[in-house]
């Protein structure tokens, strides 16, 4: 029984060693926990509802990453930002690529399709302008790519259309008729029917509103225009007619003055107009929206129309027989081009296609020598847009004596 015993315990203290040895061998072979895997995801979100110029903030939800490498699709534009923002100033579609990377190199990559939309919808801005010599309104396609003017030609019988102006968002064009005191309505921007919207001699009391008009404009969804006394405004419909503001010696200012040109700064909510210096005083003066703070801001300025453009003013000034660029901000002014041999009635810059144009009425009233310029915005680079020779046939001659300019799409 005591050598059995013995043998039993011999036996155990051989075994404890190899059972130790087998499982420190188990444990010393076990793999470490996986790593978690990297994943590079993203969302992002479009500013101005997605239509150029647009502004992308990307929101990172990458697992597992430590340091990014964004690529936007533009021009090899990049970013290490976590959560970056990115501006496409143009429309298109745009394949933005996200490189998500731990400390250990371990990397993954997505990547995500953007669109930014056209801010046009595919039309093409357009030029509308009135013409004396024809009675009608014509619209010029501003296309680069054309060899020569793409014209529409359309209504009658406007004897002096001395405003014109496009509702693109109601798709409805306004002229306005100084000689026979009418606003017109045309229900379509291009070939629309005609009525009369307001008529001096259906107004009563009102009639003061419609004498000698010019310069109309929409500018919060109503109609604004300048009439013999003030500027005076309506629904669009050409109903809840009013003064916006007339000018008195109660009022310290512009007493019979007439306002002719008309523009607006929609992010100040401010009025320019050019006030008449063949029978007043001249001067570009403004207003705010709500009617207070009118003032003169430059004196003695004559001019039939003015166009405002980013804390800019532009304007033919026949008092000094230049071509002008005002800036706000400084007060100074840039003159950029020679008078035109005759009155300039129209003035507009364009934020699309980046260029200031204005009509040249030539010196014959027959409308054989007529011009539509355009400069860049800073005045450079000025070219002839129309000229009679591309000028559209009325009768059996092509014609062009361009007064009133607007703006549209097409």
């Amino acid at each position: 029984m005591k050598t059995f015993s013995n043998l039993f315990l011999r036996f155990l203290v051989t075994l404890l060693p190899l059972s130790f040895i087998v499982l420190t061998s188990c444990t010393e072979d076990e793999e470490p926990p996986a790593l978690a895997s990297v994943v590079a995801k993203f969302d992002y979100e479009l500013s101005n509802e997605g239509i150029a110029p647009s502004t992308v903030t990307f929101t990172n939800k990458s697992i597992a990453a430590t340091s990014y490498v964004w690529d936007f699709g533009v021009d090899s534009e990049t970013s290490t930002d976590e959560n970056p923002e990115f501006t496409y100033e143009e429309f298109g579609t745009f394949d933005v690529t996200l490189i998500a990377r731990a400390d250990d190199e371990r990397a993954d990559t997505t990547t995500q399709t953007i669109v930014i939309k056209d801010p046009l919808g595919g039309k093409k801005p357009t030029l509308y302008y009135t013409d004396r010599a024809t009675g009608q309104v014509h619209m010029i396609i501003l296309d680069d790519e054309a060899t020569t003017p793409v014209i529409q030609t359309f209504g009658e019988n406007h004897t002096k259309p001395y405003g014109i102006v496009a509702d693109l968002d109601n798709e409805n064009l306004y002229v306005i008729d100084q000689a026979d005191e009418l606003l017109y309505q045309y229900n379509a921007l291009v070939n629309g029917e005609k009525s009369v919207l307001l008529n001096v001699a259906d107004l009563g009391d009102k009639e003061h509103m419609m004498y000698y008009p010019a310069g109309v404009k929409v500018i919060e969804g109503r109609l604004y225009w300048g009439a013999d006394g003030g500027i005076y405004t309506s629904a669009l419909d050409g109903t809840d007619l009013k003064a916006f503001v007339e000018f008195s010696t109660n009022t310290g200012a512009l007493e019979g003055s007439l306002p002719l040109g008309i523009s607006y700064d929609a992010e100040n909510q401010v009025i320019y107009f050019a006030n008449d210096a063949y029978d007043f005083s001249g001067g570009i003066y403004k207003v705010n929206l709500d009617g207070t703070g009118l003032e003169e801001i430059i004196s003695g300025v004559d001019a039939g129309d003015i166009s405002y453009l980013d804390g800019k003013l532009y304007y033919f000034d026949y008092a000094t027989s230049k071509g002008t660029i005002y800036d706000i901000a400084s007060e100074s002014t840039t003159e950029f081009v020679d008078y035109p041999s005759r009155f300039v009635w129209g003035t507009i810059a364009d934020p699309i296609t980046e260029r200031v144009y204005w009509t040249d009425r030539g010196s014959n009233d027959d409308g054989t020598d007529g011009k539509i310029m355009s400069a860049n915005l800073d005045g450079t680079d000025i070219k002839v847009v129309l000229d009679i020779e591309d000028a559209p046939v009325v009768g059996d001659a092509k014609t062009l004596r361009p007064y009133a300019l607007a703006l549209g799409l097409y």
